[in-house]
Formats: structure tokens, sequence, C-alpha cells
């Protein structure tokens, strides 16, 4: 995909929003999901970022260690209480090495499709088979993309929020030959035309 640098994607602009945005309800069911399988385990989660689904397995006595490459995402961990407290690898999820092994390692909210070649994808597989107990689990949660169907000339927009004062948009180009989807979040407001 040109010009998308991951970095850039969740630099501390992105960092300071994306609680905001990252909260759908369905939390405190994927912590529990999580917590049966990891078994008193200690669990590994890719991409951990500000810590949405970790700090509370964490609060269930679930040791969680992470992975991250965005140094703004992991501050906003360390600034949360226990987050200070959860080991964080810096790098790329798909290929930087962890010390030990894990009964589960998870990567939640589509952050698997921020690989964005298959070699990418079977990279992370063969990371977490290296980091994985014999008798442990690897959860991804990705969608189904039910927005092929709204697509018009390959492409969307959806307004993701609406307010007197913010309009949030999501557009989004398919490629169709090379699977692939080129998405951007806009945020119009007085203070960003101005």
């Amino acid at each position: 995909m040109e010009k998308y640098k991951p970095v850039m994607s969740f630099d501390e602009d992105a960092a300071e929003v994306y609680d905001d945005g990252a909260q759908r309800g369905d939390e405190m069911a994927t912590v529990a999901f999580l917590e049966q399988l990891a078994r008193g385990g200690p669990t590994l989660e890719l991409a951990i970022g500000t810590g949405r689904i970790a700090l509370p397995l964490t609060a269930r006595g679930i040791r969680v260690d992470g992975i991250d490459f965005s140094s703004a995402m992991v501050a906003k961990l360390r600034a949360k209480p226990g987050g200070a407290q959860i080991a964080v690898t810096m790098g790329d999820f798909a290929v930087v090495a962890v010390p030990g092994t894990y009964r589960l390692i998870y990567v939640v909210f589509n952050t698997l499709f921020n690989l964005l070649t298959q070699d990418e994808q079977v990279r992370c597989f063969e990371n977490v088979a290296d980091h994985l107990t014999d008798d442990g689990s690897f959860v991804v949660e990705a969608f189904v993309p039910a927005f092929l169907h709204r697509l018009r000339n390959d492409q969307y927009v959806d307004a993701e929020a609406i307010r007197v004062d913010e309009v949030r948009l999501d557009v989004l180009r398919h490629d169709m030959a090379t699977q692939m989807i080129e998405e951007s979040h806009v945020s119009l407001s007085p203070q960003e035309c101005a």
C-alpha cells in the first residue's frame, strides 16, 4: 500500500484518541474468553497498544506480556493503572523475538491486517509457533469483510461519527486483483479546518 507507514499510523495523535474509538462493548466477553484459554498460564498480546484487552486480563490474575512498535501507544498503556507492570517488547510483532513461551498468544481488533503481505502474516504465525507452549492457543480476531457489498467503484465512504463539532469518516478503496484494502480514518472539525 503506497505511503502506508504503520509507525506513522499509530503516532502520538492516534494514541491520544485511540481509546475513544477502540471500545466496542465486547471487551469483557473477550477478556473472559481469553482468560479461559490461558488457564492461568502466561499470555502474549501482539500489538498490545494502549492495553484495551491486556489490562483487564491482568486484573484477573493472568500475566500478560506484549509486543508493539508504537512508543506512543505503549506510553498510553504505561500511563494507566497497572500498565507499568506489563512487560512490552518493542518491535514488529511478525518477527520480534520474546523470551520464553506462552500458553496463549493473541492478536485482536483486526490487527493482523496491519501485516500487509501474506509473507508477513506467515512470518507472524512462525514467530507465534516458536513461542507457544505445546498445549497453547493462538487467537486471531479478524473481521469478515462485510463492506464488499457496499462498494461502488471499488470504494466507499462511511460516517463513523457525526457531532456538532466533528465528523469522522472511514474511507476505503479495495483492489480486487491484489486483495488489498487502502483505508483511512478522516476527522473533520473546525480546529482541523482552520
